[in-house]
């Protein structure tokens, strides 16, 4: 993925998460349709790439259409064969799943979480996707 496309991203990241702190949703939104314009821009080409797709998940307020841009940056994170983000994805889709009651699709989603994590050095994910595992069991 080109570098510039990903400090964009990170920069939206960060102004929704200055307005969400401020309380500022007008700003909010427009951001997140920013970047929401900017992954449908790229989606399916040469830097589509899961970061897009794992960010307006993040910052979804609803947890289905969470649940569906998660679905659908695993998919891409599968193709790319890309385990780290495969791992934060199916962690964060756990947590969604989790709240909307499905636990068993949650453990489902935490089970692969834990396997990709394995594969990485991301310590602190695997001990949330732990800390996940005992306040769903």
């Amino acid at each position: 993925m080109n570098r510039q496309i990903f400090q964009q991203i990170e920069a939206f990241a960060e102004s929704m998460m200055k307005a969400a702190e401020t309380d500022n949703e007008k700003e909010f939104y427009s951001v997140y349709a920013e970047l929401e314009a900017l992954a449908e821009q790229y989606k399916g080409k040469k830097n589509d790439h899961p970061v897009f797709w794992e960010t307006l998940a993040d910052f979804s307020e609803e947890n289905q259409d969470a649940i569906k841009l998660y679905q659908q940056a695993y998919q891409l994170a599968d193709s790319l064969k890309d385990t780290e983000y495969k791992a934060s994805i199916q962690y964060s889709l756990a947590q969604r799943l989790f709240e909307e009651g499905q636990k068993e699709d949650a453990l489902e989603a935490l089970a692969k979480a834990e396997k990709f994590a394995g594969f990485t050095e991301d310590q602190e994910l695997q001990e949330d996707i732990q800390q996940l595992r005992s306040e769903i069991e």
